[in-house]
């Protein structure tokens, strides 16, 4: 089996997600990985079906997985079963957990992994070009990137999930930014985990990049 990574690299939001993705889960994920343009529903649909684990970021509504630009790569009752059977999920992705989370879990995936409601976070926009080295943003970002390396450790979905939650409670506990604990908790709230918790992938070499990727210079919105 492969793995799957969705990044799309468009504005300030999903930079800023998908920077700290390319920056620690990357290295991990293997070839498929649908990065900026790349990231359409032609080839997600068609690169996921060997793959059993799935990890996107992008915009989202709650029956729907955008890709570059929004574009849909996912969407209640327009994709094949196959496309999420047989899969650990994890979307980075706003409000994914109310429909399409479910559906995924009616269509076969072991297990889906996202939130119910908007994730919301502080971002630098300073940090546009080198998003992984935004400090406001890390604060949220790095309880999920320690979540998808859990899983890709092996671990189940629900020790997973649990290493999330606890990095939100922790870097709220330790914040003194009342903007950046607010929204910390809010994630943590409406966090959701669907499916089998005993839920788990083949292990993958524990790779890191001991530098960063070279800086993003496409402008934001190209």
């Amino acid at each position: 089996m492969t793995s799957m990574l969705a990044l799309p690299l468009y504005d300030l939001p999903t930079r800023s997600s998908s920077g700290f993705l390319l920056r620690w889960i990357a290295p991990r994920m293997g070839p498929v990985q649908l990065i900026s343009i790349l990231d359409t529903s032609g080839a997600f649909q068609a690169l996921s079906v060997p793959s059993d684990i799935i990890v996107a970021t992008g915009h989202g509504n709650p029956d729907i997985l955008t890709g570059h630009k929004e574009a849909v790569i996912l969407r209640v009752g327009d994709y094949d079963p196959k496309v999420v059977a047989g899969k650990v999920l994890k979307f980075l992705s706003c409000q994914t957990g109310n429909q399409l989370g479910p559906d995924t879990i009616n269509n076969g995936a072991l297990s889906y992994a996202g939130y119910g409601a908007d994730y919301v976070w502080v971002v630098d926009a300073d940090k546009w070009m080198t998003p992984w080295s935004d400090e406001f943003a890390a604060k949220s970002i790095m309880p999920v990137v320690d979540s998808i390396n859990a899983l890709l450790d092996g671990e189940t979905a629900q020790t997973a999930f649990d290493i999330e939650m606890e990095g939100y409670t922790r870097n709220a506990d330790l914040t003194e930014n009342e903007l950046i604990r607010s929204c910390l908790k809010y994630n943590r709230n409406n966090a959701v985990l669907l499916g089998d918790p005993e839920a788990r992938v083949k292990p993958r070499p524990k790779i890191t990049m001991p530098l960063p990727p070279p800086p993003i210079i496409v402008p934001v919105n190209l």
